[in-house]
């Protein structure tokens, strides 16, 4: 995906030429990159296997402007085209922004182009990236060379999205440079596009942030009208109700908590059940929740104990009668 490095103010796009063996690929980057001024390209670096080479190089050109003042980076990527090769292509093709298939015309090359375009959706979706919405450029490439298959017979077979296509000769540079201006077009135009929404994005949350309140209006208000409630007095003469005495309260030392009325009544409850004289005597410990807890813990498994106890020996008496 699209990378913005905001130290050096740069998007970097990568794009990745796909495609079955010995179709063009290589080709391709190589006439890119001899034919691209100096000043906007570095070293083309090659890793070369036994009968295939995997290229990449970057490029920056200067007459594309800037997109909200970053300037744009190509990196341009091949991928082998031999089947052994697949975990490095599938490698080479994570988070690429555009994908270039270069096709082989040639009859004799159907399959192997119907293999390599499925290979190709197979990885993308290994990469989290859809191929029905990935971007996309067919190039059908070696047009010049006899026994080549019509442009409906490639777009049937490869171009179920209706994408662009481009037909090439990769060796002489037909369709070389068209293929790359037309991915770096489609590439520029989603970088803006997407610019624009997080600079939309950027100003939506920023003007949701609380302002400052306004200066609080000095101007003297109306006063509301008052209403005042007034409790009706006896007629005069008649006989005055009698106070009640205000409720006198405990002592401090005397009242009840709530606590210790909750631990009062818990043992009052386990006393109620006629529990053994040691697991009683467990409540000496203290009159704490904790001390509480763990009586009352010791008093559920032992009467479980019990509990077990008279199963097993109904158990025994339920055998003796069957037999």
């Amino acid at each position: 995906m699209a990378l913005f490095n905001y130290a050096s103010k740069e998007i970097t796009l990568k794009v990745v030429y796909y495609g079955p063996g010995l179709s063009g690929k290589t080709t391709n980057l190589q006439y890119l990159h001899e034919h691209l001024e100096e000043a906007k390209k570095n070293k083309l670096l090659s890793l070369a296997t036994e009968t295939d080479r995997t290229l990449f190089f970057d490029f920056l050109p200067m007459d594309l402007g800037t997109i909200g003042g970053f300037k744009i980076k190509f990196q341009l990527y091949t991928v082998p085209g031999q089947v052994r090769y697949d975990a490095t292509r599938r490698l080479v093709l994570k988070g690429a922004d555009a994908v270039v298939f270069v096709a082989d015309s040639q009859r004799t090359m159907r399959d192997a182009n119907l293999v390599s375009f499925e290979n190709m959706k197979e990885n993308l979706v290994a990469n989290n990236l859809d191929p029905a919405t990935v971007m996309l450029i067919l190039q059908y490439n070696k047009r010049d060379l006899p026994e080549i298959m019509s442009i409906d017979d490639l777009n049937h077979d490869l171009n179920e999205r209706n994408v662009p296509y481009i037909e090439a000769a990769a060796v002489s540079g037909r369709g070389v440079h068209e293929t790359f201006e037309a991915v770096t077009k489609l590439l520029v135009e989603e970088a803006t596009r997407k610019q624009k929404m997080y600079a939309q994005g950027r100003t939506a949350v920023t003007s949701t942030k609380q302002q400052p309140a306004a200066a609080a209006d000095t101007k003297p208000q109306p006063a509301a009208a008052a209403v005042s409630f007034t409790k009706p007095q006896p007629a005069a003469g008649a006989p005055q109700p009698p106070i009640a005495p205000k409720p006198v309260s405990p002592p401090l030392h005397e009242q009840v908590h709530p606590e210790s009325q909750w631990l009062s009544d818990v043992r009052h409850a386990v006393e109620s059940h006629h529990a053994p004289p040691h697991t009683l005597d467990d409540f000496a410990v203290g009159t704490d929740i904790a001390s509480v807890s763990r009586a009352l813990a010791a008093h559920i498994r032992e009467s479980r104990a019990r509990d077990e106890e008279i199963l097993r020996v109904l158990r025994e008496i339920r055998d003796g009668l069957r037999r």
